[in-house]
């Protein structure tokens, strides 16, 4: 079935991503003083009797899902009742409602970088020299480096010496010159762009002590020049920030907040890209020894777009940050999922790798989800309190939550299938035929 046969998705908005585990960072101090001294433990990893879950033998209601499948580098829409497959997509930088979509494929020698409406898969290409690629954030597979205006786009070296200058190749999308090169010493990765696309923020790894010593530089993107001064948090000074990411979160007014693992506890570095300053927040220092647990924190942003939420199922803790002061304001905490050993019935294959996104807000903006190696959970946004557990003991890689709230497909790490919840009372309602997802990417109903 051709996609030209299908309604358009210009006009339908998109409310969920997978964004797999990513990686940035600050500094790593002492946790916060307003942290509970009695969380709860982490879980733990002692083996456990497996558990069969039925699920019903229906298949989960229509709508578009943007997946991908191990051994593939691109994504597919498929129909979430048949598993059709409808059209093929590049990975890419996609818009706010998935009608656009940037790709950078390199093909021998030379790099085209295309803007391709969906679902026509047309649009301007333009071609550069060399093998680039989008950049994406730490570990995080998702593709960025667009501007939030979409003029500007930033590609990084598919492979880059070892030693050697650091080179970005600055694309303005509204010009008809030749893509400007930008070559800069010392090894650095692609942090962020400001929403106009005029500034680059770039992550400089510096030697230690302390491990993971890193400071943020920008770089004008139309002169490609640096700036002499590395962005200092605003309320830290000189102290050195030390850390890996783990998630980053882009707001359309400018401000990236990014996760990182630091040495002592995880933290928040907060940037603003427009006016080039940023500030560390501190996060409980729960499990901060445990790299695997520390991977499954998350950020969201509220419904209401008014706090900042980061939040760890794995780990049993979640902590609201107001965009008002970008302070922590409330901690919640209980108990952490475990992974019991539980399974789906049907299939029972052991594919997929851990991918997808650990946080998703309910568009109703009451409810939190919160997923990981022990199922999801639900918390309450006025408070952080835990109201619910879905998929108990079942490891879910990534969650998309339908426009209107009323359901949640989950990709679970087991055999890498795609089960769909009722959001309210988290039965499973139905299940996308076949398996070996290892993406969610978007979901779009009919």
């Amino acid at each position: 079935m051709s996609p030209h046969d299908r309604p358009t998705r210009t006009s339908r908005t998109i409310l969920a991503f997978a964004a797999a585990i990513a990686v940035a960072g600050c500094s790593g101090k002492a946790p916060p003083t307003n942290s509970p001294s009695d969380r709860p433990a982490a879980a733990t990893t002692r083996p456990a009797p497996t558990v069969t879950v039925a699920i019903p033998h229906e298949k989960a209601e229509d709508g578009w899902l943007v997946t991908g499948r191990s051994g593939d580098d691109g994504l597919q829409v498929i129909l979430a009742s048949t598993a059709e497959r409808l059209f093929d997509l590049p990975s890419g930088v996609a818009d706010g409602t998935w009608s656009h979509l940037v790709s950078a494929t390199t093909t021998g020698k030379a790099t085209t970088v295309r803007d391709l409406r969906i679902p026509e898969l047309e649009g301007a290409s333009q071609t550069i020299d060399g093998a680039w690629r989008l950049p994406t954030v730490g570990m995080d597979p998702t593709p960025v480096g667009v501007s939030n205006d979409g003029r500007t786009i930033v590609l990084v070296e598919t492979s880059r010496p070892a030693r050697g200058p650091s080179r970005f190749a600055i694309i303005d999308r509204t010009a008809v010159a030749t893509p400007g090169i930008v070559e800069l010493p010392g090894a650095l990765e692609y942090d962020a762009l400001s929403p106009d696309g005029r500034i680059l923020y770039v992550v400089e790894h510096l030697p230690g002590p302390p491990d993971g010593h890193y400071q943020v530089r920008s770089v004008d993107t139309a002169t490609g020049t640096l700036r002499a001064e590395a962005v200092a948090d605003k309320n830290e000074g000189d102290e050195a920030m030390a850390g890996w990411p783990i998630a980053q979160l882009q707001r359309p007014d400018g401000m990236v907040f990014t996760l990182y693992h630091g040495a002592e506890h995880p933290f928040i570095h907060a940037l603003s890209s427009v006016d080039a300053w940023a500030l560390c927040i501190d996060l409980p220092a729960t499990g901060a020894d445990d790299p695997t647990a520390a991977a499954d924190w998350g950020l969201t942003a509220t419904a209401n777009d008014s706090s900042v939420v980061a939040a760890n199922a794995t780990l049993g803790v979640a902590v609201e940050i107001p965009l008002s002061d970008l302070a922590v304001r409330r901690i919640g905490t209980f108990a952490p999922s475990a992974a019991t050993g539980a399974t789906l019935a049907k299939f029972g294959h052991q594919a997929a790798g851990v991918v997808g996104r650990r946080i998703v807000a309910s568009p109703l903006g009451s409810v939190i989800y919160a997923a990981g190696p022990g199922g999801i959970v639900t918390l309450d946004t006025s408070d952080l309190s835990l109201t619910a557990r879905f998929l108990e003991g079942v490891a879910v890689d990534a969650m998309a939550v339908t426009p209107d709230g009323g359901a949640i497909y989950a990709l679970l790490h087991a055999g890498g299938r795609i089960v769909r919840l009722d959001a309210a009372t988290g039965r499973v309602t139905g299940e996308v035929p076949g398996n070996g997802y290892d993406r969610l990417a978007a979901v779009v109903p009919w």
